[in-house]
């Protein structure tokens, strides 16, 4: 272990070489004065006090005092290279790191908890600085004292110095003994700090749910297990570094009483003169401090072996996937994308795309539909070249993606993902990211593209307004707005539109809409959605289901062929929002597709769509809740909802169930009965609901005893 850390720590400072070299020349003579200074007492005493030689005595000082000047300047001298020595290894860890983290296969981070990627620079870079500090400092000036005092004392006396020699193997025997146990409790406390550091973070994140959900003491219990489970093994790292220090101490006490009664009893036989004496005891009390700073040095060694692998680990793993081949732009040729036999599982239990063959010609619009889960966004991600398929060849004019370089590929692509993210900085250099060298001009040409413009002249500061975390002081839709213009400034061969109108109001979807249109001349359009309206004019639609390709081509030939397609249509068709989004309405013809109202005349179902109220609900905002009686059924007219359980093994302590989009439903049992619910729903983008109150559906069957019967039992077997 110990070799392993050195080992590390010298690769680290290999690129400083001559500052090394300055440090350990400077170094070297601060040890060679605090080694040997406890010889002087050997020499004052045998040489000036003895003898009462006063010359001698002063010619003894003036030369210690020279010496001690010399060596104490090349002390300081030796501090400050070593202060630029580790500050600058420190630089190279953290800039190695985040280079490394920027090749890293994006599986890689899905997989780990970003807690985990923080700790690597709030606790392992520290405590490799803090090792180097230890190291070249109090262990290398130990060890350096321990090496020359050793081969002083044998020269003073051999047989204390054999004593000594076992001594010291008695002190270094409980470190030895107990070090692979404190490898693994402080492998275990660094693992307990990630967990704690990530709970902190979601619990910051996730302050609007906690707090409409009324989760704030359950929040605080869960923390206090984990604050237990810490304290438990915080507890056994302080117990395991203590011995580590503790048995030295004990061993070096034992050491020294055996040498003083030892070295005494040489004295008082004549064996060695008073001045050796003194020099041996001298020259051993320094060994001695230094043997036991070198066993304190353990517990700082055991913490950085920890620390060395967990950064192994990420810069050991995978590296993205990339060909050598450039993707090169030319005048006229959009690229033709191709995906043969494709089938891709992100883990061995689900396969996610099932032998998918599709093509999108060049300067074509193409829209995946499906539900939700049934592997669209996953298609883009294999374009994007996020991910290799793991059966079959995803090709771009005819090269296969392996081939071919993500970087000369991405930069002809411009993407709007789901969730939209926006960096610290200003509105303006967020939209220029795509494209740095664009003028102020081009940004804002593209967010009036965008339909953000006017809002952003309404800032005080304008483009120049600071974005904070993640675009906390942004809405939703204005934060996917401001993506879209960083897409938009780029003017890239292949769009690639990930459900991007999602968070917007129908004005301003159908405003960006009318944009991407636009935006299609004379370039490849990939659109993602579940609001089958909005890709009506698509040049071709393929639709999924479960992560096969069931159903493919334009709106009006699937609509005619009936199918998968129709019936996503028939769900949405039949409901409308109106512009502010605010108000919805359903007709009768597409209340009568629910199972529970199916075949109920169309004089009822009137008198049952005057009873739907319009209810919304931001993006992250409570629906309902687990556990709340439910009086009411929600029909989904425009938005996505996750719906998910209360699961202490989950991470973050929920289960998603499922995710439901416009024209799915929830809540039809509380239409029978004002019963608990059984899980959560929370908003994933702004919704737009139509909901139905028990007790007026109750009034309008109680009006009809003819079809109130069918419609409870239809209602039974649902639930």
């Amino acid at each position: 272990m110990v070799f392993t850390v050195l080992k590390h720590l010298i690769s680290y400072m290999r690129a400083y070489k001559p500052l090394a070299a300055f440090f350990l020349i400077m170094l070297s003579l601060d040890l060679a004065f605090i080694s040997l200074a406890p010889l002087s007492f050997k020499v004052l005493i045998d040489k000036a006090i003895v003898p009462q030689d006063m010359n001698a005595f002063i010619l003894i000082l003036i030369v210690l005092t020279i010496s001690g000047v010399i060596c104490l300047s090349a002390g300081i001298l030796s501090d400050y290279a070593l202060a630029k020595l580790t500050a600058r290894v420190q630089k190279d860890l953290r800039m190695r790191l985040f280079e490394h983290m920027q090749q890293v296969n994006i599986g890689f981070f899905q997989k780990t908890r970003s807690s985990e990627l923080l700790s690597y620079y709030s606790v392992d870079l520290p405590t490799i600085e803090r090792s180097m500090n230890v190291l070249l400092t109090i262990g290398l000036q130990s060890l350096t004292v321990v090496t020359i005092s050793t081969a002083v004392l044998f020269y003073l006396q051999w047989s204390m110095a054999l004593a000594i020699l076992l001594g010291a193997a008695i002190i270094f025997a409980g470190p030895y003994l107990l070090g692979s146990r404190a490898q693994a409790i402080n492998a275990s406390h660094k693992e307990q700090l990630d967990h704690l550091i990530g709970d902190v973070q979601e619990n910051i994140k996730a302050q609007k749910v906690i707090k409409g959900f009324n989760l704030q003491q359950a929040m605080s219990d869960k923390f206090a297990d984990r604050l237990q489970a810490m304290f438990l093994i915080h507890y056994r790292k302080n117990v395991i570094n203590a011995q580590l220090e503790r048995f030295p101490m004990v061993s070096l006490l034992v050491v020294n009483l055996s040498i003083i009664g030892f070295g005494s009893y040489l004295a008082l036989r004549g064996y060695i003169t008073l001045g050796s004496l003194v020099a041996f005891f001298t020259m051993y009390t320094s060994m001695g401090n230094s043997v036991f700073n070198l066993t304190f040095t353990i517990p700082t060694i055991t913490d950085t072996s920890v620390s060395i692998d967990r950064m192994n680990r990420l810069l050991h793993a995978s590296k993205e996937a990339t060909g050598s081949m450039p993707l090169t732009s030319q005048q006229n040729t959009l690229p033709d994308i191709r995906f043969s036999g494709v089938s891709f599982r992100y883990n061995e239990e689900q396969e996610v795309l099932k032998k998918i063959d599709l093509h999108i010609a060049p300067g074509t619009t193409a829209a995946f539909v499906g539900s939700s889960g049934s592997g669209k966004s996953t298609l883009v991600q294999l374009v994007l070249g996020f991910y290799e398929p793991t059966i079959g060849h995803l090709e771009i004019n005819g090269h296969p993606m392996k081939d071919i370089s993500r970087g000369s590929l991405r930069n002809q692509l411009g993407v709007v993902f789901q969730e939209n993210f926006l960096f610290r900085g200003t509105i303006l250099e967020n939209i220029r990211v795509s494209k740095p060298e664009a003028t102020k001009e081009e940004v804002m040409e593209a967010a009036m593209k965008a339909e953000i413009h006017d809002f952003i002249m309404t800032l005080p500061s304008g483009y120049d307004t600071e974005v904070l975390d993640e675009g906390s002081n942004f809405s939703g839709g204005q934060r996917q707005r401001l993506a879209i213009a960083r897409a938009i400034i780029k003017n890239p061969q292949i769009l690639l539109l990930d459900e991007a109108t999602s968070a917007l109001d129908p004005i301003s979807e159908a405003a960006i809409n009318r944009t991407f249109k636009e935006l299609s001349y004379n370039r490849t359009v990939i659109t993602v959605t579940h609001r089958l309206s909005s890709i009506t004019g698509a040049d071709c639609i393929f639709v999924f289901d479960k992560g096969a390709l069931v159903d493919s081509g334009t709106h009006q030939h699937m609509l005619a062929s009936g199918g998968y397609y129709k019936e996503l249509w028939d769900k949405q068709n039949g409901m409308q929002v109106s512009n502010s989004g605010q108000e919805a309405d359903i007709d009768e013809e597409r209340l009568a597709k629910l199972p529970f109202f199916k075949g109920i005349d169309t004089s009822i179902l009137q008198e049952i769509r005057s009873l739907f109220n319009t209810e919304t609900a931001a993006a992250g905002q409570p629906v309902i809740a687990e556990g709340e009686q439910g009086e009411k059924f929600y029909l989904i007219a425009r938005g996505r909802v996750e719906v998910s359980r209360h699961n202490a093994q989950a991470e973050g302590g929920k289960q998603r169930l499922a995710i439901l989009e416009d024209g799915d439903h929830f809540g039809e049992i509380a239409l029978i009965n004002n019963v608990p619910r059984t899980a959560d729903i929370t908003a994933i983008t702004p919704c737009v609901f139509l909901t139905l109150q028990r007790k007026g559906l109750h009034y309008i069957l109680s009006k009809h005893p003819e079809i109130n019967e069918r419609v409870r039992e239809t209602l039974k077997v649902r639930k």
